[in-house]
């Protein structure tokens, strides 16, 4: 589904979710990079609406896809905390992910304002902590 006005999530404290992997963990905290799109990514981040895919079974799925035995974990941030930032949520469901979203950050700039946006809506989820598996389980 593309990026549109049809798409676009309400504003709420539903939480979006992050799968982060290993490599990209530090201290048991993610790092900023999770939470910035990549250059292949068209300024889009991916994510998961927690309404239709618990963070559980969503950090379950990514162990299974990603053939991991453990990973860094499902962390959140708000569709009201990235709006906080002027940066859309959309749905995107894809076969097989009907949860699957995508926070626009287009509209942020080039990559250099992108990133500085990534290390804001990462501020977010390290507050909140890990969503799964919790905080005292390896």
């Amino acid at each position: 589904m593309p990026v549109n006005s049809s798409s676009r999530l309400t504003a709420s404290n539903e939480l979006l979710t992050r799968q982060i992997h290993p490599s990209q963990m530090s201290d048991g905290r993610p790092s900023a990079r999770s939470f910035t799109p990549t250059d292949k990514d068209g300024g889009h981040l991916s994510a998961d609406r927690a309404s239709l895919l618990h963070p559980k079974d969503a950090y379950e799925r990514y162990l299974h896809r990603k053939q991991l035995a453990s990973a860094g974990g499902t962390w959140g941030v708000s569709i009201n905390e990235f709006e906080s930032f002027n940066l859309c949520c959309y749905g995107d469901p894809l076969e097989g992910s009907e949860a699957h979203t995508l926070v626009d950050f287009n509209t942020a700039g080039d990559a250099r304002k992108q990133q500085s946006l990534g290390k804001l809506v990462y501020a977010k989820a390290k507050a909140r902590g890990r969503l799964h598996p919790p905080p005292d389980v390896v």
